[in-house]
Order: C-alpha cells, then structure tokens, then sequence
C-alpha cells in the first residue's frame, strides 16, 4: 500500500478517535460533577493513593519543573498506585483544560501489563517510564528490579543498570536477563526468593509483606519487581510456568510484574495470557499512541502514555535513587529495634541479659544473649570501620532500656578512644566504671576490683547455702545484678611483656572462670586480637563461648576471632554486618546486620534513660580522665581521710587506677625517704605536694620543714616555694650559699633526737622533712673528695638519710636523672631512699636502676611512677602528678588543722 494511502488511513482513525474521546470527557466530567462522584472515603477512579498525594513530582509529568529539584524521599510510602499518562478534558464549551494525571493500581492490586499490539516502540517506552516511576517514587531500597529483555538485549532496560547492585536481582551477573537461559535463570530465583519469603518471615501468621513489614522490628521485606520486556519472547516452556507460579503467589511475598506483552507472538505451551492480565491492571497504547485501560470507570478513556524522558534528564535521578538506597541498605535504624517506652526497665536478669542488636539474614531480630546455656563471655572483633564501636553502643544502649541499674551494672572501659565517655558525662545510672583513652594500670584496677566482687559474691551464697546468683535470688529474697565488663581494645593490657600484663591474664582467666556462676560476664572487643591470646589469655579465650566477627582482611583476624581455621568473617564487605557464634567459633557462622545508632540519638538515649529513675540516686562512677589536670585536694586524696597517726601520707598525684591519691608514707622506719628523678616541673611538684601533704596532717607544732632551693636564677621555677612561706607551719628556705649551714643544723637536731627520741612531756619530737631542690645542683655535694671518695657535704647527707628517718627527720631530693643522683649520694647512699618517684626518664636502663622496670622510660608527660621498695619484684604504681596551680593554689588558701 502506498505510504500516503497508509497515512491518510492513521489521519482517519485518528480522528475517529479524538472524536469518541471528545464524547468520554463529556461522561468523565459528568462523573466528576454529578451524584455519581466519588464520595469521601471511596477510592476515585484514577486510583490516586497515599504515594502520589505525598509527593507532587510523582504525579507530574517528567518534562515538570518540579522534577528539577528532585531528591529520593525516606519516608514514601508503598508504590501503590503507579502514573501511566494524561488525560485532558474540556469543559461544557469544548476549551481543553489541564491535565489530569492517569494513575493505575500497582502494589497491593496486581500486576501491571502493556499490550504492544499497536505501537511496541510506545509500549516499551512506557514500560521504562513506569519502572522509572517506580524507582524515584518509593522509599529508597524499598524495591528491587529484576530485568528482562529478550526483544531488545537489554537495551530498553539498560538504563536502570546505573542502580546499585543491591537493587536488582541479576542472573549470575547478567545486568538484564537476555537469552532464554538468563530468563529462566532469573524466574527461578525469583521462585526461591518467593518460597523463602512465604516459609520464613510470613510462615502462617502474617497475610502479607505489608502485615509483616508493619510488624516486624528487623528488616522489612523490599517490594521486588520483575520489569519484562515483549512478553512472551524469550520465555521458554519451563520459565512459563515458572512465571504463571510467581504471578499467582509473588503478591503475597510482595513480587510484581511489570511487562510489555506482545499478543501476536506464540504463546509457551501451558501460558495463559488471559489468567495473567486477570491478576492485574492491563493497559493497552494503539497506532495513534493513545493509551486506555480496563479500569472500571475509566476504561473507555483515551489517555496520553508518559515517555521514557532523555538519559541527561533520567540518569541524574537514578543516581540520586542509587546512592539513598546504598546509604539506607547499609543502615537499619536503632529506633526500629530499640525498647519501647512501656517495657523500658522491665527486664530481669535473674536468668541471664537478652537484647535485640540487629537482625539475621532472614530479617529475623537478631538478640545478644549472656548468661544461658553455656554463653556468659563473649569477644568482639574485626577491622578498622566495620562497626565495632556502633556495636558496643547498640549493645549498652539496649541493656540499659531493658534493665534497671538493679539489675544490671556496667564497667566501661576504652584503652583508645574516647567513646564512653558520654556515659560518664551524661550520666548513665547503670555505669559503675568509665573511661576512655586510659592507661593499662586503670583497666588492672578495673579488673581487680570485678575479681574482689567474685570473691565478695561468692561469700555471701556460701552463707546462702546456694552455688549461684539465681539460686542467691530465690533462696534469700536480694537481688544481686548481673555486672557486665566491657572492654575496648583489651590487647593494650597486653601491650608490655611485664608484670602488669602477667597479672592481668590471671585475673581475666579466674573471672572467666568464676565469674558466670554469680552474674559477672566479660565482653572483650579488640580491632588487632591474636599475639596477646596465644601469650596470656588462652584459658580466658576458651571461655569465650560468645564470638561476634565483623568484616576483616586477613584470615588470621578471622581466626583469632572465631577460632583456628575459621576465616568466614574475610566473606563480610559492609560495614555493620557480622557473624554471631554462640558456639565457640564452631559450627555454622550465622550473619547478622547490627542496628546503627548515631551519636546525637545516643545522647538523646541517655538522657531517656536517666529519666527513668527520678528521684533514685545512683552513686558516680569510678573513672579516670587521662588528659584533666590532677587537682591537689586532701578531701579526695583518702579515703578514709587520714588522721594524725605514726605515720604522714605524702600524696603525690591522682592514682591511675580505682584507689585514692597515690601516697609516698612516711613513717619512723629505716629509709622512710623520698628520691624523685625527672623534669624540673615534676621534682618541684612533687616535693611541694610533699610538703603540703605533711601540713594537712600535722599542726604547725608537730612538723617543720627546710628547703634547699638550688633553681638557677633565670628558671620559671626560682621561687617556686614562696608560697609555701604563707602557711602557719615553720617553713625555712635556704639557698646554695646557705644549704651546708641548714644540713649541719639537721644534723645537730638529729645528734639531739638520738640522744632524747622525744620531747620531755613524752610525746614524740616534729617531723622534720628536708627539702633538696636539685641534688645535681649542689656543688659541695657532687664534688668528689681525696681519692674519688664523697664529698664530706655527701657523707653528712647521707648520715641524716640513713639515721634520720628513725627519729623523724626525713629527707625529699629532686635530681634531674638517676645518674647525677648516684653522683651525689654514690650508690650506698641511695640506698637510704626507699621511696621513689620518676618521671619520664632518658633510658630503660636508668628506669631500672631506679625503679627495678624500664617502664619510666616510656611516659607521657604527665605520668611518673612511684615504687616503695620493699614491695614485691617490679610492682609499682602510675600516677598523674598534681599540677602545679593546683598546688599554688592551695597553698595560699590553706588553712591549718584544729
């Protein structure tokens, strides 16, 4: 036929189309106007739901500004209704009006399907539009896409190949199932996916995805879409039935099917095409482009079909779609699993902890459980930003909702960052211990005092007549809480070959061992497990029934986690997700999906829980902050605060560990004196902590202190004692032309005390305490006499330290390094100090002439170390040393004892 004959036949029918439109906007608009229109609470006959009433671009046309501003929206609703084009209807005087927008039902309502009988180019065209529909109207990762083109090798579905792959079902990595065999391949996942869903997450209680989703507090189920094009090209016998099953039972599990369908080609044997358009919505575009479909009311209408718009314009909102559903696929929000208000602070913990942290592979709650069936310890770990920290605080989070400080108590502890320390700041009554960046001498103290719980614990069931804390509960009426250590990058403990790590070892293993019987558990979390288990804590690692991998890199994380041979936490790529094994790293490594729980929310959580307990006053925490300044206050410096006695506490600075104030204790004892090596700041600190320590203590009457300041002229320190002048005790200052005449005073008063020990009403003589600014700097004492023998201002020095002390009469030196020390006192006379303090020192070895450790060495600046001597092998004790305005500060407002 001629091309103009063909043309003018398209003009006719055309117009005899227009003309019969013409007559069904008269009807429509009579239905929009007359007791036939859709009453409040009826579903109006463009099917326009929550989805598209929510959001004014999903009923637009593409060509609209308001797409031009576009951005995927978290919070829309299911696609239930789907935009397929425009109608236009004139008024009663025949002048168009504005566009309505056609909307079919999609979700909840069927399947939707494009007849191509009449222009496949429009159809397809459509088919894209309405895919792209989908894809910027729904939540983002709320549906996935399964896609199919046999007709066209994927070229009309080739655009939603810019979304993330967590969003499309492929055929082994086929972007768009093309041949035959792709096809098949891709119904027959989809079969199983459906078959999963129906057996595992709906089972025989919910009716459908959205009854579950709307129950659920895992991870809902996504819509998945199967986008086909030219149906049923490509579809062999076998995918056929395939495709009848998912039409009938993917609804259910929330599958749909968005398809062209060619009635001209063959059907597969057994495909009922009137069956599968019966399940659904069928719209149907003719030669001249115009669309209609089978809805009920509007089915005659003519309608213009939405167009795939160009990929400039497409492309970006895909993208945009991309990235919300990648960012949200990675995130199942704490507030979807967190302990609603009512059951907050009901749990009891009587028969072990059990918390919802995220959900399984199945989107099944996934719950952390201590304290039953073997499980009562637990490690946590993987690589650097995998999720551990978020972890650690889904867990305290959720614990501290569900069970009241009665029931359960805390022991925070972080040896690297500074996480916890919100807990301490915004006060989470359940904490009993907290801090952050901390030394390994706290997290030891921390530890002994959980094994001094045990032992206090297992003291009260014996008096019980019981072997546990339930058996404690039932028997006696009191409730003893469950306690819970949780310990950040536990392996710094083990960082040192030495005695402190050694003793760390034992009691975590004896806590493991012990501790579950009466309610105390152990969760260790480390980034780099492996060296420190094989050393120290393979007895405390076999009781760790609990394994929580997250993602790592090297097997030998893995199976330092899980145990030899077990590399399944290498499999894990996002950040989040992690395998749970209650199993001792055996058996089966279920994956989970933590809930993320951002820092403002956190907060937020805290204050929530607090607010659950008005008017109960828990006690603070014991905590040590590594960076605050050490404040001078003897109110805190003991407890009890000490009395005047036999003995005078010189507290040095603020323990780095859970005790008071670390003390040097003076008493009429041989080598009751004090040496301190190190930087100028520390020796003067410490010898003004000394002194003011002693002047809280004792009356005026009853000490007396001498200062030999020998601080050169022009250091920030020449004067340092000044203040030390204001106090009501005697306080005498000499210099370096005046230190030999003060020694020689000592001296005489220690002839006098040896003679008469006390005063003559029988009371016991002052303390004198003999101050030496500077041991290096006293030219008389490091002189060395005839022969290379000590100076005679050495011996004299000597003599008061080694007699002294006997008969009150102490002496605290400063020198800059162990070695001007030996200088001036030589090796036996040093001797003679068995109290000692260091600062950072310049060598291990100098470290171990001084302190028996090499650990002086390696300090911060604002640490030292204090041994007494006659203390076991290698023990000693880390402090942060007073600051100096602090002591100044109490100083001018000190005020004598009564």
């Amino acid at each position: 036929m001629p091309v103009g004959s063909i043309e003018r036949e398209l003009q006719a029918a055309c117009a005899s189309l227009s003309a019969a439109a013409a007559t069904v906007r008269h009807d429509h608009e009579h239905y929009l106007d007359g007791p036939t229109a859709p009453r409040p609470g009826q579903d109006p006959f463009r099917a326009v739901t929550a989805l598209t009433a929510a959001h004014p671009w999903a009923l637009a046309g593409f060509s609209e500004a308001v797409w031009d501003a576009y951005q995927p929206d978290p919070g829309a609703p299911a696609p239930e209704g789907l935009r397929v084009g425009a109608l236009r209807l004139a008024d009663h005087a025949g002048a168009s009006g504005p566009p309505l927008p056609a909307v079919a039902r999609f979700a909840r309502h069927g399947h939707l399907l494009i007849t191509e009988s009449g222009f496949a180019g429009g159809a397809r065209s459509l088919l894209q539009a309405l895919a792209l529909r989908l894809a910027t109207a729904a939540r983002p990762d709320t549906v996935r896409f399964a896609l199919a083109d046999p007709v066209g090798q994927g070229q009309y579905l080739s655009a939603f190949l810019r979304l993330p792959a967590p969003m499309r079902v492929g055929s082994h990595g086929v972007g768009v199932a093309a041949s035959p065999e792709e096809i098949e391949d891709l119904l027959t996942r989809l079969t199983s996916y459906v078959v999963e869903v129906t057996q595992t997450r709906l089972t025989n209680v919910y009716d459908s995805v959205e009854a579950y989703n709307a129950a659920t507090t895992g991870a809902t189920i996504p819509y998945h879409v199967l986008v086909l094009a030219g149906l049923p090209a490509g579809v062999s016998d076998r995918a056929a039935e395939l495709l009848g099953r998912l039409a009938r039972n993917g609804p259910r599990a929330g599958l749909y099917l968005l398809a062209t369908v060619d009635p001209g080609l063959p059907p597969p044997r057994g495909f009922d095409l009137a069956a599968l358009a019966a399940l659904g919505t069928t719209v149907g575009l003719d030669s001249c482009g115009q669309l209609s479909w089978d809805d009920p009311e509007f089915g005659p209408s003519m309608i213009e079909p939405d167009q795939m718009p160009p990929a400039a314009r497409a492309n970006p909102w895909l993208d945009a779609v991309g990235a919300a559903a990648s960012a949200s696929s990675r995130d199942l929000p704490f507030a979807r699993i967190a302990i609603p208000p009512p059951r907050r602070w009901a749990g009891v913990s009587t028969d072990g902890l059990d918390v919802q942290i995220g959900v399984d592979s199945k989107g099944e709650p996934q719950h952390f459980v201590m304290g039953v069936r073997g499980v009562h310890h637990g490690m946590v770990g993987g690589d650097v930003r995998m999720g551990k920290t978020n972890l650690l605080h889904v867990l305290i989070s959720q614990l501290a909702l569900t069970y009241p400080p009665e029931e359960l108590e805390l022991y925070l502890l972080d040896f690297k960052e500074v996480e916890f320390d919100a807990y301490l700041t915004e006060r989470l009554p359940h904490a009993r211990a907290i801090t952050s960046r901390t030394d390994r001498e706290f997290g030891l103290s921390m530890l002994r005092r959980f094994h001094d719980e045990i032992d206090r614990r297992a003291r009260l069931c014996r008096e019980a007549k019981v072997t546990d804390l339930p058996d404690y509960r039932t028997e006696t009426g009191q409730v003893l809480p469950r306690a819970l250590v949780i310990m950040d990058e536990f392996q710094v403990l083990f960082s040192e070959e030495d005695r402190l790590a050694r003793e760390a070892g034992r009691l975590l293993a004896d806590i493991a061992k012990r501790g579950a019987a009466f309610g105390l558990h152990l969760l260790l979390a480390t980034q780099s497990p492996g060296g420190p288990l094989t050393a120290y804590l393979r007895p405390v690692y076999e009781q760790m029934a609990l394994r929580i991998a997250l993602g790592c890199t090297q097997p030998s994380v893995s199976q330092a986690i899980l145990g030899e041979g077990n590399d399944a936490a290498t499999k894990l790529v996002r950040a989040g997700d992690a395998i749970y094994n209650d199993r001792r790293g055996e058996g089966a490594n279920p994956v989970m999906r933590i809930a993320v729980l951002p820092t403002r929310e956190r907060l937020k959580l805290i204050a929530a829980i607090r607010s659950l307990a008005p008017g109960r006053d828990y006690p603070p925490p014991a905590s040590f902050d590594p960076d605050t300044p050490a404040e001078f206050n003897p109110k805190t410096a003991t407890d009890p605060p000490a009395a005047s006695g036999r003995t005078v506490q010189a507290w040095l600075g603020e323990a780095i560990e859970i005790k008071p104030a670390t003390a040097a204790t003076f008493e009429r004892y041989v080598r009751s004196n004090l040496l301190v090596v190190g930087a100028e700041e520390h020796g003067h600190g410490l010898l003004l902590a000394t002194l003011l320590s002693a002047a809280v203590q004792r009356a005026p009457a009853d000490v007396r202190f001498t200062i030999a300041e020998f601080t050169r002229p022009s250091s920030p320190f020449h004067g340092f004692f000044a203040s030390a002048e204001r106090l009501p005790h005697e306080v005498r200052i000499a210099d370096r032309k005046t230190a030999g005449a003060a020694l020689e005073e000592l001296l005489a008063e220690l002839d006098t005390r040896l003679a008469e020990p006390d005063r003559p009403d029988g009371s016991p003589q002052p303390e004198l305490f003999f101050l030496i600014a500077g041991l290096h700097r006293w030219h008389e004492l490091v002189t060395e006499g005839d022969y290379g023998r000590p100076s005679e201002t050495s011996a004299c020095l000597v003599r008061l330290a080694e007699a002294g002390p006997d008969v009150g009469i102490h002496v605290v030196a400063w020198a800059d390094s162990y070695a001007t020390a030996e200088r001036a006192l030589r090796r036996a006379g040093l001797a003679h100090f068995g109290l000692r303090a260091a600062a950072r020192l310049l060598s291990p070895a100098e470290s171990d002439a001084l302190l028996g450790v090499s650990a002086a060495a390696g300090l911060d600046d604002n640490r030292a170390l204090y041994r007494d001597t006659e203390w076991p092998a290698e023990q000693v004790e880390k402090f942060k040393p007073y600051s100096i305005a602090s002591l100044h500060a109490f100083a001018q407002a000190f005020r004598s004892p009564a």
